[in-house]
């Protein structure tokens, strides 16, 4: 628990800070951590969810929400599936999602604002948009939403511009905001600081990606030995329409999409966890590796300015050799314990460079499960407080920032 107070912007008795653009000094009695929700109990990425909220500084799991076969269950019943020993779980019983008025007055109760959405599509589908009408800001690991003009695609030390995409949405007081395929995250990660300095014409991308990315029955399935289609039906073309969405440019309230093609194939590979994608960038001038390098070990974003306890000082880690998946996709913190340290496996680790010319190749590695989905839309949520856009009791809105400006002149 240690390790998550020490990252916390929240652990100190003061802590500076650039909000709304002007410096303001917060006493640590200002906040209470901000009670949570998450759809999804059995899953690996709701699991993963539950593991790093429970120790978070900032965020309180209040409620689960499962499937028919586990609502009523105490969560300590219910089997773990990641590696990690499982932590001290709270006695707390499933809740379920057929009667979905209910459960919402029982959120409400619970004084939930932020919800975690780990349902598959054609759950998500059904009560996702029910509950941002509800109130509620809604962050969403499902596909559907993704490409919808008026819901946020956001990586939050990529593009977080793009939320304003949410001063647009007709939710009453709730938000929707969706997170990308798990690939997609440390592609962006690894091509927004390139997209930024130099033109691309191009990017090609092969991956080969965990068992684990298609959720714990395949990840058991291949524990046992048995055979795994290397078909993702759909992931292709999902890999190449978000990444060009994440890195477009908003333009008043419009997402245009990156004007470079991109193209992917994608295989499952049988290996519990990690993804890894060989990426060929295609520029329309020379560059040297020398550039590349650069640009990826300076790059910061608004997450590390804000000291976001999920965000890692460097979200790009250059390995200068080959690339082992085991040991690179815990990269971020010096740690394997994503109970305890909100910065292992955040940060993405990119080598094995070629450039000839105009082209460059690389091959970037990432946890799947933490800083492709968990990691990631709890880092989301943590952007989403520090920038005022939850609007909750116990976070400076944007109502008062007369009143602080007054009080520290």
């Amino acid at each position: 628990m240690e390790l998550f107070r020490t990252n916390s912007i929240f652990s100190s008795s003061t802590h500076r800070f650039d909000y709304i653009g002007k410096p303001i000094t917060i006493g640590v009695e200002t906040y209470g951590r901000v009670h949570c929700a998450i759809l999804g109990s059995r899953g690996l990425v709701a699991q993963r969810l539950l593991q790093r909220l429970l120790n978070h500084s900032w965020l309180n799991p209040v409620a689960v929400v499962g499937s028919p076969s586990t609502v009523g269950m105490n969560l300590r019943e219910q089997e773990w599936y990641l590696d990690e020993e499982r932590p001290e779980l709270p006695e707390m019983v499933v809740k379920g999602l057929v009667d979905i008025e209910n459960l919402i007055e029982e959120l409400h109760e619970l004084g939930v604002q932020i919800i975690f959405s780990a349902l598959p599509d054609n759950v998500a589908e059904l009560v996702e948009e029910k509950l941002a009408f509800a109130g509620f800001i809604v962050i969403s690991h499902a596909l559907l939403h993704r490409l919808e003009n008026h819901v946020p695609l956001v990586i939050p030390d990529v593009n977080p511009s793009h939320l304003s995409l949410l001063k647009s949405q007709d939710y009453a007081a709730g938000k929707l905001i969706s997170c990308s395929n798990c690939t997609v995250v440390p592609l962006a990660l690894t091509v927004e600081p390139l997209h930024r300095n130099f033109p691309i014409e191009s990017i090609h991308i092969t991956t080969d990606q965990a068992l684990s990315g298609g959720g714990r029955k395949l990840l058991t399935k291949g524990r046992m030995g048995e055979p795994i289609s290397p078909i993702i039906p759909g992931e292709a073309e999902s890999v190449e329409k978000e990444l060009r969405r994440i890195l477009g440019t908003n333009l008043h309230g419009r997402i245009i999409p990156a004007e470079f093609s991109v193209t992917a194939k994608c295989k499952r590979v049988a290996r519990d966890h990690g993804h890894l994608a060989r990426v060929e960038v295609k520029f329309l001038e020379e560059i040297s590796a020398h550039e590349i390098i650069r640009v990826w070990r300076q790059y910061s974003s608004r997450t590390q300015e804000l000291e976001l306890p999920s965000s890692p000082n460097k979200p790009i880690i250059f390995v200068d050799g080959k690339l082992d998946i085991d040991v690179h996709r815990w990269v971020g913190s010096d740690t394997k314990c994503p109970s305890v340290d909100p910065l292992a496996a955040m940060s993405v680790a990119v080598g094995e460079v070629e450039v000839v010319g105009d082209t460059l190749l690389y091959t970037v590695v990432a946890d799947n499960t933490i800083r492709g989905a968990a990691g990631y839309s709890v880092l989301l949520a943590e952007l989403l407080l520090v920038e005022g856009i939850l609007h909750d009791s116990n976070t400076i809105l944007e109502s008062e920032q007369s009143r602080l400006d007054m009080s520290i002149k």
